[in-house]
């Protein structure tokens, strides 16, 4: 398989974190929207297997990838400087990707892109839905929206596919819009480039143990890894589409390891983690969960 890269605008407010399952999830919407529920079933099968079709990670501010997990601080006592020093560092999320792979150029503010999103207040009034009009008592109020303060994010796709095709999910599985609340407008993505091919600079070989990072949340894996580093979420998923409308819309929660995670593995992997099947109690269908993640080599001693 070959590890692309592909830059969109987001050009919104979001309401749903732009995370590699969530974004997997869409995909698989898309197919289901153009080419029916006969192409899903087989695009589910291919995910199954030991070969997947295709394997995202979360998406990125452009020319950035998430930070790998730090080591755990020595229980020494520390001045206030030292201290500080340590808070600074579990602040930054993102690290350049030029230090992990090899055609990537160097023309970033990496401080900017360190909080691409600012937190903004919005003012609205309650509806009144049988009068249609202001319910005085109860307005406004204000809610906490999640704006751009960069439009250009990268994604980072695993597959086997040839480009066209890749590009052509990512547009379906944005075409109308990204998470939660995508119908007013939230999540709107826009100008989705040409997957370009990455390159990681540590090549791996069968027979040495390389230190792996996660671009993306994923569940735990049959690779054999060991030294797992990672922060930990809980994802309690809701069905979309018309399964919303017709079922109860709650999946089943899942424990998911977070990107940015690091392992060590005995021999050279280009993902982490398994699809999950039989996430809802719907004996009609499966409905499934990504669990897996595209991964790079890392080395942690720079």
């Amino acid at each position: 398989m070959t590890l692309y890269r592909i830059r969109f605008k987001l050009c919104s407010s979001i309401v749903t974190p732009l995370k590699g399952d969530t974004i997997w999830g869409h995909i698989v919407w898309g197919i289901a929207n153009h080419e029916g529920n006969a192409a899903v079933t087989d695009f589910l099968e291919k995910e199954i297997s030991d070969t997947p079709a295709l394997v995202v990670s979360s998406a990125f501010p452009a020319e950035m990838v998430c930070r790998p997990m730090p080591p755990p601080e020595r229980n020494i006592i520390l001045d206030i400087d030292a201290y500080s020093e340590i808070k600074n560092k579990k602040k930054r999320k993102y690290a350049s990707a030029s230090k992990y792979f090899a055609n990537t150029e160097i023309k970033i503010d990496e401080e900017k892109r360190q909080s691409p999103l600012e937190n903004i207040q919005v003012t609205h009034n309650t509806i009144d839905r049988f009068t249609n009009s202001v319910l005085e008592e109860k307005s406004p109020y204000s809610t906490e929206e999640r704006w751009p303060k960069i439009t250009d994010w990268d994604l980072y796709v695993l597959s086997s596919s040839d480009p066209d095709r890749i590009k052509e999910l990512v547009q379906w599985a944005f075409e109308n819009g990204y998470g939660a609340d995508a119908s007013t407008g939230k999540g709107r993505i826009s100008e989705i480039g040409k997957p370009e091919e990455v390159k990681p600079i540590i090549k791996t070989k069968p027979g040495n143990t390389y230190t792996y990072m996660a671009l993306g949340p994923f569940v735990g894996s049959k690779n054999g890894m060991t030294d797992l580093r990672a922060d930990i979420f809980v994802r309690s998923g809701k069905l979309g589409g018309a399964f919303a409308a017709s079922m109860i819309p709650y999946k089943k929660p899942v424990v998911l390891y977070d990107e940015g995670a690091i392992f060590t593995c005995d021999k050279p992997i280009e993902y982490t983690g398994i699809m999950l099947e039989k996430m809802h109690d719907s004996e009609e269908f499966n409905i499934c969960q990504s669990g897996f993640a595209p991964v790079i080599p890392v080395d942690l001693k720079e």
